[in-house]
């Protein structure tokens, strides 16, 4: 009895210093290069949000213009006022939650499960790139993590030892569910579904009492209220954020496990190891099984259904506070015996995730490195190394983030020009026709025309430099032939004489040899002609990778008369379109020669469907008179790391 005691004591001793050294971990992969990790586009959004004179400007111009609570608002607003603008500082507390969200999970899957089960999960929860990225954004998700934790903790407490401090815990689970409620509204579902839940485990004579805790809930959420109406009236994110699709959860649980076999092969190596060391006299709570399967599907299945058939609001950040509910639903089995059979379940841990976080998923690489940011530094290098007054600098960026950027060290002297707002129509083939320079250098974000690149490089042939980043480009193109760089791996031009492989719907009439260049025949397109010679071609047989891009151009001759036609580009999938580019021919003086340009990112559709098709044509629908002296269908190398911090990297 005496060595039995010891045992306990010893294996409550290992799992103090295992999840003191999960967390150190944790904090060394969060806090590690911490002054270098920039504001990402929400986080600027809501950083400038908090720039207002008075509490109701912040709530009328900062809260109800957005789709989340106030409660994250709010705190940044005096954060900020606190600390000043400031990356490391701002994102300061939400990493710290961050943190204490590993020690917390640690101690509900004690209590529900085992020691082990805690461990694994903890494990997990610190060192995974979903978790951990979220704890450096300072945004409502780290926060709503630690908030539901702490929720479900005095839930615990009031479920299954209700006789202790009874209405202590009910206490701190009401502050904690009301919090829950100013800081997301997937939080206040999570709370929603964990009160109902509650109800049907909780002892008979504490069910009342229970209840009723959510009428205080609800007194303490009625301030936010006209807020709450004032969002709900402005609809969601729809506009950016399309439906989900069937198979999101595959495509979640891919993204969890950082698309890395052997993170998956871990899982089920620590589930083996879990099941055959597991103590096997002590029961498990079977029904906190069932509640852990709830938890995290119920949030998901809500968040599917409304973005299915209501308004788009599903993504990857809203499930966090679920997810941890989903490690403790894949290992509530664990309950080694022996501490060195936990130190080893950590051990493994560490070992695959960490090395798959910084390799695999390039965890430092991406993540560190704004789009915003380093399109200004690689401009200020070129210009430095190029000469300033042989470069035209050009950023297609958010303007407030770049000037935001301008103003730091090393920056202050340094004045790029702007094509644009990015929800503004582009001007940059006029920008480019204009300069004069010899290097046109061009940075630009995910937002930008993919179709831009072309229309430079039709001034500037020669591209001298490519820097990829997460969600921005930076390029250096030049007038002068020099050695340089050809990103593209696919073309095929329009030859009216002779080969006309990958093109269909000739109408051999209507080649002629007239217009400027009486030597070279040229495609008419008159009245009775609707569609221009097509494209055709499987798009898995003639594109590498899934982030590459597409361009088409023409050169449009126009007669009398004309007013307008299109250049379009299809992506099929046999007879269903599945994206759709075009560019206006229009605005052309008569016997005007015009190149036109449409292109579409491979990133931005989906490769899943088969038998996928790519065609690109001009459509006459007006039948109107006009010459296609050109036509050309190429595809370039994309950037892999575009949506790299989201998707798998491919290169």
């Amino acid at each position: 009895m005496f060595g039995s005691g010891m045992r306990v004591s010893r294996n409550i001793h290992i799992d103090q210093i295992l999840i003191f050294l999960i967390i150190v971990i944790g904090a060394v992969l969060r806090f590690y290069n911490y002054s270098e990790i920039p504001f990402t586009h929400d986080e600027f959004s809501a950083v400038f949000r908090t720039q207002f004179g008075s509490f109701h400007d912040l709530i009328a111009k900062g809260v109800v213009v957005d789709t989340h609570p106030a409660g994250v608002q709010v705190f940044l607003y005096y954060w900020v006022k606190l600390t000043g603008i400031s990356e490391p500082l701002v994102k300061l507390p939400f990493t710290v939650f961050s943190l204490v969200s590993v020690y917390l999970i640690f101690v509900i899957g004690k209590k529900w499960f085992s020691a082990t089960t805690g461990l694994i999960a903890a494990s997990f929860l610190s060192f995974l790139q979903y978790p951990l990225m979220y704890g450096q954004i300072a945004r409502p998700y780290a926060s709503g993590l630690v908030l539901v934790l702490l929720m479900v903790h005095f839930w615990t407490n009031l479920m299954l030892s209700p006789g202790k401090q009874y209405y202590r815990n009910l206490a701190g689970y009401i502050l904690a569910s009301a919090l829950c409620a100013y800081n997301h509204h997937f939080s206040l579902l999570f709370c929603g579904i964990a009160g109902l839940t509650g109800v049907f485990i909780i002892e008979k004579p504490r069910r009342l009492s229970f209840i009723l805790s959510w009428l205080a809930i609800f007194l303490l959420y009625i301030p936010h209220l006209p807020i709450f109406f004032g969002q709900l009236k402005q609809g969601g994110i729809g506009g950016w954020l399309s439906k989900p699709r069937p198979d999101f959860i595959l495509d979640y649980l891919s993204y969890v496990v950082q698309f890395s076999w052997s993170v998956f092969a871990l899982i089920v190596l620590l589930a083996v190891l879990s099941f055959v060391w597991r103590v096997k006299r002590r029961q498990i709570n079977y029904r906190l099984v069932l509640v852990c399967c709830l938890w995290f599907f119920l949030p998901l299945l809500a968040g599917f259904l409304y973005s299915f058939y209501i308004n788009p609001v599903l993504q990857y950040s809203v499930l966090i506070f679920s997810f941890p509910f989903l490690l403790l639903l894949m290992f509530f089995y664990g309950d080694a015996g022996k501490g060195w059979q936990k130190c080893i379940l950590v051990a493994f841990s560490a070992l695959v995730i960490i090395p798959s976080l910084i390799s695999e998923r390039k965890h430092y690489r991406l993540f560190y490195k704004s789009p915003y940011r380093e399109i200004i530094a690689e401009a200020k290098n070129a210009s430095d190394s190029l000469g300033r007054s042989n470069c035209f600098i050009l950023l297609d960026s958010h303007r407030r983030f770049t000037v935001y950027y301008l103003g730091k060290p090393g920056f202050k002297e340094f004045h790029p020009d702007y094509i644009h707002d990015i929800f503004e129509p582009p001007v940059i083939g006029g920008i480019a026709d204009t300069c004069r320079a010899k290097y046109f250098v061009y940075g630009c974000i995910s937002n930008s025309g993919w179709e831009d690149y072309q229309v430079i490089q039709a001034r500037y042939p020669y591209l001298l430099i490519h820097k990829r980043f997460n969600e921005g480009d930076f390029y250096v193109f030049a007038k002068d032939s020099i050695p340089c760089l050809n990103e593209y791996y696919f073309s095929s031009d329009l030859d009216l004489t002779s080969d006309r492989s990958g093109w269909v719907n000739f109408r051999p009439g209507n080649i002629r040899f007239s217009g400027m260049d009486p030597k070279t025949p040229v495609y008419s397109m008159d009245s009775g002609t609707e569609f221009s010679p097509t494209f055709r071609g499987s798009l898995r047989d003639i594109c590498k990778h899934k982030n590459d891009i597409i361009d088409l151009c023409a050169d449009v001759e126009t007669g009398e008369g004309f007013t307008e036609a299109w250049l379009q580009l299809g992506i099929y999938q046999k007879e269903k379109l599945l994206s759709f580019q075009t560019a206006t021919i229009n605005g052309l003086n008569r016997g005007e020669c015009h190149r036109v340009f449409c292109s579409c990112r491979l990133a931005d559709i989906d490769w899943r469907h088969h038998s996928l098709n790519v065609q690109g044509f001009i459509w006459n629908p007006k039948k109107q008179d006009f010459v296609v002296r050109k036509m050309s269908f190429r595809v370039r190398q994309g950037n892999p790391f575009l949506y790299g911090l989201y998707r798998k990297i491919e290169r």
